[in-house]
């Protein structure tokens, strides 16, 4: 039995967030309705259809501040944190099924010397920077998306330094090293804009835009003493302008607005959903954190699963414009995701999880069950 399947030891504190693995399905589901097709018909679903890539912001945010929540455990029982123990369990978590899904998709469809050089690219977790220069991934079927993964783990390479620095220095000085990033960031950003980079180089690229990882930090380094109505009321004010702000890549004002909006509003929601009751409850529904639990399978399936859900289907909600073929692809689409997720998580995960906790500390994560729809997150 490994550590994320028993109790914590005497005097270990249990350190698992279930609202936050309910947050991860909504970060999805976000993600989800992005990469289904638009419909004009509704001006909601075209919203969720433009937008829903701040779900990829959620993520990173909920992943920030677990990783500073978990550190700080690790900090507080062992007197300081182990740097290679991180790396190996990022890796784990990451790589087995990052890497499976491509060379699936090569064995079904066809190798080609592109699609070899993407795996590899993906496998060194270099696919952002090769998008720069080679476009999304198209090499392989249905792995476009998955440059957010070279993109996040870059991140995690400097995650534990930034820890170390901050319990070395203190707070003040890593509100004002923060400071000092986001403000870097943000002029270099501008000037990769102004310079006329076409997109996706900004939208890739982790040092122009990182501030929902920050933010994830940052929440967890301020640990909110007001009242979570002001997180709540932040995150929907900070929705609504980011709802009304051109998409990043569409003029500079959304590339210099959307991120840094993007990024306090998912700090408000990760702080409302810890902090208010009933958003506590509403997201540590035992359903939802299951689904939680596999949001990675759900983030490295979804695409297959609409091209197969297209597939079966009669009718395109894109062509047709009609909300019932539009929500029959939706529900087929997110049933067949499931599906893949769970029977690659029983069949699958669920052992690289187990080897996982060998190189855990502190227990971040609930009692590990068979089978996730039994609502263990």
């Amino acid at each position: 039995m490994n550590i994320a399947e028993r109790p914590p030891k005497a005097g270990q504190p249990y350190l698992y967030l279930a609202p936050l693995d309910g947050l991860r399905f909504f970060a999805f589901l976000a993600v989800f309705g992005h990469h289904l097709p638009s419909l004009p018909a509704s001006a909601a679903l075209m919203k969720l259809h433009q937008y829903g890539w701040v779900g990829v912001e959620l993520f990173f945010a909920i992943s920030a501040y677990l990783f500073f929540h978990l550190l700080n455990a690790e900090a507080a029982i062992t007197g300081r944190i182990s740097v290679w123990r991180f790396y190996m369990r990022r890796m784990l978590r990451i790589y087995p099924l990052m890497m499976a899904f491509p060379v699936a998709m090569l064995v079904l469809y066809g190798a080609t010397a592109d699609g070899i050089a993407r795996l590899a690219a993906l496998g060194l977790f270099l696919d952002n920077f090769v998008t720069v220069f080679r476009g999304y991934n198209i090499s392989i079927p249905y792995t476009a998306h998955l440059w957010t993964l070279s993109f996040e783990f870059q991140l995690y390479l400097i995650i534990p330094f930034v820890f170390i620095a901050y319990r070395k220095f203190g707070r003040r000085a890593f509100l004002f090293g923060a400071g000092a990033v986001l403000a870097y960031c943000f002029l270099a950003r501008m000037a990769v804009f102004a310079a006329g980079a076409k997109h996706p180089v900004i939208w890739v690229t982790p040092f122009l835009r990182p501030e929902s990882i920050i933010a994830g930090m940052l929440l967890f380094v301020l640990r909110p003493q007001w009242a979570w109505q002001y997180s709540a009321g932040g995150a929907l004010l900070a929705g609504t302008v980011f709802l009304m702000t051109d998409m990043p890549w569409q003029s500079a004002v959304g590339s210099a607005a959307s991120y840094p909006l993007a990024a306090i509003m998912c700090a408000g929601l990760i702080d409302t959903a810890l902090r208010a009751p009933w958003a506590a409850a509403l997201t540590s529904v035992p359903y939802l954190t299951a689904l939680g639990r596999i949001s990675f399978g759900l983030y490295v399936f979804h695409p297959l699963s609409i091209a197969l859900a297209k597939q079966a289907l009669p009718s395109s909600p894109a062509a047709s414009a009609d909300l019932g073929d539009y929500a029959l692809l939706f529900a087929a689409s997110l049933a067949i995701t499931i599906a893949l997720s769970a029977a690659s998580y029983l069949a699958f995960e669920i052992r690289v999880e187990r080897l996982k906790g060998r190189f855990a500390v502190v227990n971040g994560r609930a009692a590990a069950s068979p089978v996730p729809a039994l609502g263990q997150g």
